[in-house]
């Protein structure tokens, strides 16, 4: 998903293995994207690009109106059965598919203003009546649309349906916190930076131990919004998120038909991207600033951009949108900043890197939990890393073990270290505070949300694997060259100006000393007779060099996609799970798009964090979870959470993929404890013999015994995780059993689950609290709401051990069992739970949440029953 897919891997391997050994190690020995970019961009044939078209076609984008004819047709079928959010959706397809102008997208518009009108929607379906008649709706059907506008202005003037959502980027944002006098003058003291994006109790800091990091100025409350920001670019992630089937099999609604393209905000009724099939909007708006933004150069290559993942998709944008003068003058105050660092370079580094050596912008899609942890399930908050991610499970390792046969120089960088206490990022290389920190101009002041800013976060071209790096450099290269057959550049990219002669020349230098060392070695193997695969003579003969334009434009999306492994953020939403016929919210956090957040990146992690982040789609607000006292710095976690997995498992995820290893205040507590040679024991598990809890070998991480040393009980982890994992995917076909309405069935195979774990998990352990879990959906949908408020209260009192008093899971949890107690007209029981939920979802969500603002309606509702009751 993030990656290219399998297949474009697989080509990568087939390329690494077709060059020479000094074309290898001349690769490997080089991280700038210039000259990656120039390497992969020589050894590019015809053959690369026309497997990417193939492999596009098995996503197509191009419009299609038969394709629109019969979604229209099976939206009409659902009306008729009055099933209207369905309706709706298959209308919205049906006019992706159509043809601008045409009758049919009039038709599409009309039918789809129908089911607006019925689901209340009442703005959105004046907005489609009007969208018809300029397509050209038939004039002899005009009275009919005319009647329904009477009706939706009527039943506006009445005060009835849903108010219009605005696109979130032109709502006012929620930080309301007051500089003091106080903060003011340690602000100016320690001269510490203001940012645009954040409250005035926040400040950019800079320590050679913890690189850019943002501290509190003054004392920010719990609940407090700190940060709010809106993504410099992102990209939706298809086919996750809520799903509703529709009429044909296997055909479902994804994040693309829930979410405009641009901003992220959910639509019901979204406008379609002119060109493709696949792209939709909150409204014309965000339809034209995303044409004229990114969306003109990648429209003909949707397909492509599929295949080649989200990263790719992603890095892409961020240079469309910047255009070359930005980056032009981006890479020029980089140069020049790096020359007036006052800074020293210890250890084996060679020189300092021009992008200055910040540490803080370590880690992979942070907010994101690189495992599927086992007994996470529905409970967890954090969003999953797709397993086909990994490197290791995609082939190509094969490229390092090649390197390491042939004894080429593999330098990934050395492992940053993380200050023990505060959990900031040391890189191994003492580098004193420069001049001016980066992201800044040159008063010093933070940039904000600017390509600028985005452009200073690291790439860490060292520290990536250089099977990543030729990953990306093939994949970027082939995406360049596919841009360039399309058509010229957008205008931001050579159009509107081009290069001057001084640039020229500077930019055909920086790409050439890679691409020299490619010819040679391609030179020194055809004299030995060794030409194959992709450097041979005929290839040679097809070899072009790009334009500057296009150079400059590939290393800086090449540098992006690099970055993006390190500083992409996981924008996560809460969205039903599917089960349509539960009145429960059967919801989760899921993610539903990648983007980059330059402020946000400043947060160094922790494993047990003082903020919460939440998004309003494509706007992140952070959120103190605790009192942060001045000079305090703020943390974030990536991912790897102390509530999720132990210390030995943060710290090696965080070092494969983050490049640190964590000794922030949690690691080094739970070190401190029992990390002393001391068996670690695992929470919840139980021997089967006598039940003691069951700890793990000591010297060994994968070997567990029991405690009770004269009861011999041993077990591997993999036995371990077997066991666990073969649970979790019965409970998996009960869920599925929930959503195909079997729900008695369902009961029944959570009822086997339950023997089965019995005597062998604690009644606290997780995976306990996912049985109770599904087995409260079930209960909820066959209307037996005691049975479920029983079960779901025993998940929230797992979730409470597991994650903490205060914590957004139990949130979560807490409003689900006010709404089973609501629904169940348990009144006492339900006005009992809806305070705490409420207090933790408005702490790390803020008062303006949905779910907040829905527990909010029903104690309202609750107290007038109460009422009622007592005048009766």
């Amino acid at each position: 998903m993030d990656l290219p897919c399998l297949e474009w891997q697989d080509l990568a391997v087939k390329k690494w293995k077709s060059l020479s050994s000094a074309q290898k190690q001349a690769f490997t020995s080089s991280s700038e994207p210039s000259d990656i970019f120039s390497f992969c961009f020589s050894i590019l044939n015809r053959e690369d690009a026309e497997f990417l078209i193939r492999l596009s076609q098995r996503r197509p984008i191009h419009k299609d109106p038969t394709a629109a004819r019969s979604y229209r047709q099976q939206g009409n079928a659902c009306f008729k059965e009055r099933r209207y959010t369905q309706a709706a959706l298959l209308y919205s397809q049906g006019l992706c598919q159509a043809d601008p102008g045409s009758e049919e997208r009039a038709l599409c518009y009309a039918n789809r203003s129908a089911t607006l009108l019925h689901l209340k929607h009442y703005q959105e379906c004046l907005k489609d009546i009007t969208r018809a008649l300029s397509c050209g709706y038939p004039k002899n059907l005009h009275p009919k649309l005319l009647g329904r506008r009477a009706e939706c202005l009527s039943r506006l003037e009445g005060g009835s349906g849903e108010a219009g959502t605005p696109c979130p980027s032109d709502t006012p944002g929620g930080l309301t916190h007051k500089e003091t006098t106080e903060s003011q003058g340690l602000r100016e003291k320690q001269s510490l930076v203001l940012l645009p994006s954040a409250s005035p109790a926040v400040a950019l800091q800079f320590d050679p131990s913890r690189g850019r990091h943002l501290v509190a100025v003054s004392g920010i409350a719990a609940g407090e919004a700190v940060l709010e920001e809106e993504a410099f670019a992102c990209v939706l992630i298809p086919g996750t998120g809520a799903k509703v089937r529709l009429e044909k099999p296997n055909q479902e609604a994804g994040t693309e038909d829930w979410h405009c393209h641009r901003c992220l905000s959910k639509v019901v009724a979204p406008v379609p991207c002119q060109g493709c099939c696949y792209a939709r909007y909150c409204g014309e708006g965000c339809q034209e600033q995303a044409w004229e933004g990114y969306h003109k150069a990648e429209c003909p290559l949707g397909g492509e951009l599929l295949a080649l993942g989200v990263l790719a998709q992603l890095a892409l944008r961020v240079a469309l949108v910047a255009g070359l003068e930005e980056v032009l003058g981006a890479r020029e105050q980089m140069n020049g900043r790096a020359t007036g660092l006052r800074a020293a370079v210890v250890g084996s580094a060679g020189r300092l890197s021009c992008s200055g050596g910040i540490p803080e912008e370590a880690g992979e899609l942070k907010g994101m939990d690189p495992l599927g942890n086992v007994g996470e399930g529905s409970q967890g908050a954090g969003a999953s890393k797709e397993n086909g991610d990994s490197l290791q499970e995609k082939g190509l390792l094969e490229i390092d073990k090649t390197l390491q046969s042939n004894d080429a120089p593999v330098e990934t960088g050395a492992p940053a270290r993380a200050d023990p206490q505060q959990g900031g990022l040391d890189p191994g290389r003492g580098v004193a505070a420069p001049l001016v920190l980066p992201g800044c101009d040159s008063a010093g002041r933070y940039l904000g949300s600017s390509y600028h800013s985005v452009h200073h976060l690291l790439p860490h071209s060292q520290r990536h694997s250089p099977a990543l790096r030729f990953l990306c450099g093939v994949t970027i290269a082939t995406l360049c060259q596919r841009l360039q057959e399309e058509g010229p550049l957008p205008d931001t990219w050579g159009g509107a100006k081009s290069f001057s002669q001084s640039e020229d020349k500077g930019a055909a230098d920086e790409s050439s000393a890679l691409s020299r060392e490619q010819q040679n070695s391609s030179q020194s193997d055809e004299d030995r007779g060794e030409n194959s695969g992709s450097v041979g003579q005929s290839e040679k003969e097809e070899r072009r060099e790009p334009s500057p334009e296009l150079s400059m434009l590939g290393t800086a999306v090449l540098r992006h996609m690099l970055q993006l492994r390190c500083n992409a953020q996981a924008v996560t939403a809460v969205r039903d799970s599917g089960q349509s016929r539960s009145t429960v919210e059967s919801s989760a956090q899921v993610r539903i798009a990648t983007a980059i957040f330059p402020t946000l990146s400043l947060l160094n992690h922790s494993c047990s964090p003082n903020t919460s982040a939440t998004f309003r789609a494509n706007i992140v607000t952070v959120r103190a979870s605790q009192p942060i006292g001045a000079g305090q710095e703020l943390l974030h976690c990536y991912g790897p959470h102390r509530s999720r997995m132990p210390v030995c498992e943060r710290q090696r995820l965080l070092e494969e993929q983050y490049f640190f290893l964590c000794q922030c205040a949690a690691c080094y507590e739970e070190q401190g404890s029992g990390g002393k040679g001391q068996p670690a024991k695992l929470d919840g598990v139980r021997c089967t013999r006598c039940g003691s809890p069951v700890q793990s070998v000591q010297g060994s991480q994968e070997q567990y015994c029991c405690s009770l040393g004269s009861c011999g009980l041993s077990l591997s982890r993999l036995e371990l995780s077997r066991k666990l994992l073969g649970i979790q995917e019965e409970i998996q076909k009960a869920v599925e059993l929930i959503e195909r309405d079997r729900p008695d069935r369902a009961v029944k195979g959570l009822r086997a689950c339950e023997g089965r774990v019995k005597g062998f998990l604690s009644q606290m352990h997780p995976v306990q609290g996912e049985i109770a879990d599904s087995l409260a959906r079930a209960y909820a949908v066959m209307g037996q709401w005691e049975q479920a408020a029983a079960q779901l209260s025993h998940s929230v009192e797992v979730v409470r051990s597991q994650y903490g008093d205060d914590s957004v899971e139990l949130g979560h949890q807490l409003f689900k069992l006010a709404q089973l107690h609501f629904n169940g007209r348990s009144v006492p029981q339900a006005l009992s739970v809806i305070p705490e939920a409420q207090r933790i979802l408005t702490l790390h969500c803020g008062p303006g949440f949905e779910l907040v603002q829905e527990l909010q309606e029903m104690e309202l509702c609750l107290r007038g029953v109460l009422q009622s009751q007592r005048t009766a």
